[in-house]
């Protein structure tokens, strides 16, 4: 009898994964009355004055499509402790006083959780902070083009598209233009040639965070994907109009750009971050496969990757998602991703999620990259001992030299893994001085590396 049990329910369970599909779900009102509370809703979320609110399950005042991981494949994680983060003290700013790395992280940071990893997926440290617990859907801002990095190399591997493949090959959109025929390549690598954006609108509250004028995306890219919000318009939901009008697809905005703008330098030129790159990724993917961005998630990583808990993304009225960032997951998950890097692309089974040669090129890079790394963007002066490939940056420590690649999002989302022995840390920021040296200074040497240390440290 317990044997037929058991056999009923592992087939139930094997029922439930085989079936499980992407779902699509509304915005809840109450979400949004309560943030409404504090001059905050959809339509300004993003603004770094409110970030302390917003992050945690965004996906809740937003439309969303909800991507559910494979219980079968899912990680069975244990916490062994034995990292305090309350019992590292650091130099303070003040001479003569030290502060503990808690408060560092906590109160100086604005981190609202982080995970620490071992190589086996044991979680050495974790906390939760700002009401959020090991449920909480974190949103990643733009840590999540790490994940369509992954998308499109497994795409590859599928036999999909290839990344020496020109854009034009997926959009029509640009065909006549100069972009047509720049290799998806060169977009992974943030070396496609963008620099100049279309015009945001004139309230737009992100500065520039790189060359020329722009930030690294205009404010009608997101809103065309539901970023801000969706509204009724003659019985239809479309996305709010923005500073080029009234666009209803991502293929609106990509005509537009593609005849308003030109690559400023030769693909492989130069590295400059700005955010159309990775959605001429997730283009392809979509385009490629005949799957949406989520349902290509679920089916060939999130479904394969070990991680623990659905996680969500944000979509228009046609189910389409921005690339860049959209995605919400548990910092356990946001764990896991780097994990999967630190073991070279297997999940916890031992099956090869990700392309061995994906993981090689992020820790390794090339020489094209790393002379990219200089010659426009502002990053380089942060930390010239970087770059950026996969959509990835990969960073000694000019001292100590230990190298680490790691995701980053704008308000401190970062999930890294260290070199040398496959230890992972996520974290889930909501830092109000978006980028820029403080962030990097608390984020990666106050924290990350610090961390890293210790751990080895302990090792030795």
């Amino acid at each position: 009898m317990k044997k037929s049990l058991i056999a009923l329910s592992l087939a139930l369970t094997t029922a439930f994964t085989a079936n499980a599909t992407v779902t699509y779900h509304e915005p809840d009102a109450q979400m949004e009355t309560n943030l409404n509370a504090y001059g905050a809703g959809v339509e300004n979320w993003e603004e770094a004055r409110l970030t302390q609110l917003t992050m945690a399950d965004s996906h809740l005042y937003h439309r969303y499509a909800l991507i559910h991981n494979n219980p079968e494949k899912a990680m069975e994680l244990k916490v062994i402790g034995g990292l305090d983060v309350s019992k590292i003290m650091l130099d303070n700013v003040i001479p003569g006083k030290q502060i503990s790395l808690y408060d560092v992280m906590r109160d100086r940071a604005s981190i609202q959780n982080y995970v620490v990893m071992n190589k086996k997926g044991e979680i050495i440290a974790e906390d939760y902070w700002n009401g959020t617990d090991k449920n909480t859907k974190n949103h990643i801002m733009s840590a999540h083009k790490s994940f369509t990095s992954m998308a499109i190399f497994i795409a590859e591997r599928e036999g999909f598209l290839k990344m020496s493949d020109p854009i034009g090959k997926f959009a029509p959109e640009v065909k006549g233009t100069q972009w047509e025929n720049i290799p998806l390549q060169n977009f992974a690598d943030m070396s496609a040639g963008v620099v100049d954006l279309p015009d945001s609108r004139p309230d737009y509250h992100w500065g520039s965070y790189g060359a020329g004028t722009t930030g690294s995306w205009d404010s009608n890219m997101p809103s065309v994907m539901g970023y801000n919000g969706l509204h009724v318009v003659d019985g239809h939901l479309v996305p709010k109009a923005d500073n080029l009008g009234q666009l209803n697809t991502f293929s609106d905005y990509l005509k537009i750009f593609a005849t308003t703008t030109a690559p400023k330098y030769a693909p492989g030129e130069v590295y400059e971050y700005k955010d159309v790159n990775t959605e001429m990724l997730g283009l392809a993917i979509v385009r490629s496969s005949g799957l949406t961005l989520s349902e290509f998630f679920e089916k060939y990583l999130w479904s394969e990757g070990g991680f623990t808990s659905d996680m969500t993304m944000y979509v228009n009225q046609a189910n389409e998602s921005a690339a860049s960032g959209s995605a919400n997951m548990t910092a356990r998950d946001f764990a896991i991703g780097s994990l999967l890097m630190a073991n070279g692309g297997k999940n916890h089974l031992g099956e090869q999620v990700l392309p061995k040669a994906y993981v090689d090129a992020v820790i390794n890079g090339d020489d094209s990259v790393k002379a990219a790394w200089s010659k426009v963007s502002y990053e380089y002066k942060i930390f010239p001992t970087a770059f950026y490939k996969n959509q990835w940056r990969t960073a000694t420590h000019p001292v100590t030299g230990r190298t680490i690649s790691t995701m980053i999002g704008v308000n401190g989302q970062y999930s890294a893994f260290d070199h040398e022995n496959g230890n992972v840390i996520s974290i889930s920021g909501a830092y109000r001085q978006p980028s820029g040296q403080q962030m990097v200074m608390l984020y990666m040497f106050d924290t990350m590396f610090t961390i890293f240390d210790k751990l080895a440290a302990n090792a030795n």
